[in-house]
């Protein structure tokens, strides 16, 4: 059997077969620093400028089946900031969209962000943020676009022939809270450290076309850090670490970015960036980027090198990630430290 089919039907006897043990998986990004509204709603309003604009948009496992697509994006600002610009209250939409398969099987999610970042010293060096996410989603499928055995009229196949299915329903709605912190230390100039802990699902909503209430969206917890280094005057190491659980599935993705500052002037600055990521017995990960004053553009591949390598030849997905800042001013590198936020 060629393995694509079969890899094609094992996915669909595991969505209606076992209704009942299925456990629903997010999805995730390969650049995850780049999506900050799905990485930690406490990152909302936490970034240089007064308004944020993302897209990010993944396309993956074209070479086994029809490819799983995920849009997603964002919108925050900084809606309140007190005295001396020590505290601040951050806002934000996300939309986020995700299909996969024959059947458009997919979620479409949207949901408001709150945030409460606190400055820990009078230098604006060292915050804490706290945020809040929640919203509405429908999970739904289109079950018009698969073929089933009994439909098949023993010459050929007949789709007006009844498919001897009996689904309750094809789409619902569902309630999603999540929350998180999110913690920021600039040392010197040229080093700072970030790190945060998010929960996403905390009220475990129900999963089912069945109408089982046991089949519920699991917990996921994430666990992220991050740093600067900088390696000289115009270039920077930037490594990485993302840890992910739901339920029994966890993702472990390290690696590192290195910017190459091309004009550190304010007004026209701009830089090169490129690295490489490990997903734990998954994928390798290349990125290359481009930053331009208020812009940030980034493309990644999933290089594949799991159980799926027969069908996907090594072959994962492309991700691409548009950030645009307003009001955004990349200041020259000097002794003091700079407030990184405002």
């Amino acid at each position: 059997m060629n393995i694509k089919y079969f890899i094609k039907y094992f996915f669909l006897l595991q969505l209606f077969l076992f209704p009942f043990r299925t456990i629903g998986q997010d999805f995730h990004f390969s650049q995850f620093a780049n999506s900050p509204l799905n990485l930690n709603p406490a990152q909302t309003g936490f970034f240089r400028g007064s308004h944020r604009f993302v897209l990010n948009h993944r396309n993956q496992w074209s070479s086994v089946t029809k490819p799983y697509s995920t849009i997603s994006g964002s919108f925050d600002m900084q809606l309140l900031k007190r005295k001396f610009k020590q505290d601040i209250i951050g806002i934000g939409l996300v939309f986020n969209s995700d299909k996969s398969g024959d059947a458009a099987m997919g979620t479409t999610q949207a949901s408001l962000s709150l945030s409460y970042t606190k400055s820990l010293n009078r230098r604006n060096s060292h915050f804490i943020s706290f945020g809040l996410q929640g919203g509405g989603a429908q999970h739904k499928f289109d079950y018009t676009q698969l073929n089933f055995d009994n439909q098949y009229n023993g010459d050929y196949y007949d789709p007006g022939l009844y498919n001897g299915e009996n689904f309750n329903r094809d789409s619902y709605l569902y309630m999603d809270i999540s929350t998180g912190l999110h913690w920021f230390l600039q040392l010197q100039d040229q080093l700072m450290f970030n790190a945060g802990f998010s929960v996403f699902h905390l009220n475990q909503p129900q999963l089912s076309f069945f109408d089982n209430n046991n089949v519920k969206l699991n917990t996921r917890y994430v666990f992220y850090a991050n740093s600067s280094v900088g390696l000289g005057i115009n270039t920077d190491m930037l490594p990485s670490l993302l840890i992910m659980k739901q339920g029994p599935y966890s993702e472990l993705c390290l690696g590192t970015d290195f910017k190459f500052i091309n004009n550190n002037s304010p007004y026209f600055y701009s830089a090169i960036i490129v690295g490489a990521f490990l997903r734990n017995q998954d994928a390798v990960i290349l990125k290359a980027g481009l930053e331009q004053r208020k812009w940030s553009i980034c493309l990644s591949y999933d290089f594949n090198f799991s159980g799926l390598t027969p069908a996907s030849k090594y072959l994962g997905g492309y991700e691409i990630s548009v950030i645009y800042i307003v009001n955004q001013l990349h200041k020259k590198k000097v002794k003091e430290i700079p407030c990184p936020i405002f």
